[in-house]
């Protein structure tokens, strides 16, 4: 990432990819703090950490959308490498920060995808506990008073959610 005081000498375009990637990178850390509350299911803690991600991805695709605007839609490291108003210094910079991007965001890709199988898998586990609980969960042994094991899993509910 660049320093602050590079960021503030960029060309306007750069200075809107510095943003961006910058927006990306928030959007990268928010995911982990995702996946931390989740793995500590830490409810609170998991809260805060879906607002984050919904901020830091609202402010990345802010940042997007001003690139898009400045006609760098597509093909970043192309589009800077060969634009006609910046110098060579800033053309490395800017492929640099292309780079950065594609980097963070094939990172977000895979983070959320990640988090996505965690929060399914615990959401199928849950769906388990409450079928269990209500009696609904075919398969299930359950054991009389006498020790005796009855598969159909018997025919009371033992609590209510």
């Amino acid at each position: 990432m660049l320093a602050r005081a590079e960021q503030d000498t960029l060309a306007p375009g750069l200075d809107t990819l510095a943003r961006e990637a910058e927006a990306l990178t928030r959007v990268l850390h928010a995911l982990e703090e995702e996946h931390d509350a989740l793995v500590s299911s830490d409810a609170q803690r998991l809260e805060s950490a879906i607002a984050d991600k919904n901020n830091a991805l609202e402010g990345y695709m802010t940042a997007k959308s001003a690139r898009e605007a400045e006609g760098i839609a597509q093909n970043l490291q192309a589009s800077v490498a060969n634009h006609p108003q910046l110098s060579a210094g800033q053309r490395a910079t800017g492929v640099e920060l292309a780079s950065t991007i594609r980097t963070a965001g094939e990172s977000c890709k895979t983070l959320n995808h990640r988090n996505g199988m965690l929060i399914s898998a615990l959401r199928d586990r849950t769906q388990q506990a409450i079928n269990i609980v209500r009696g609904n969960d075919v398969g299930v042994t359950l054991y009389g008073q006498q020790g005796d094991a009855h598969l159909d899993g018997g025919s009371r509910v033992l609590g209510t959610a």
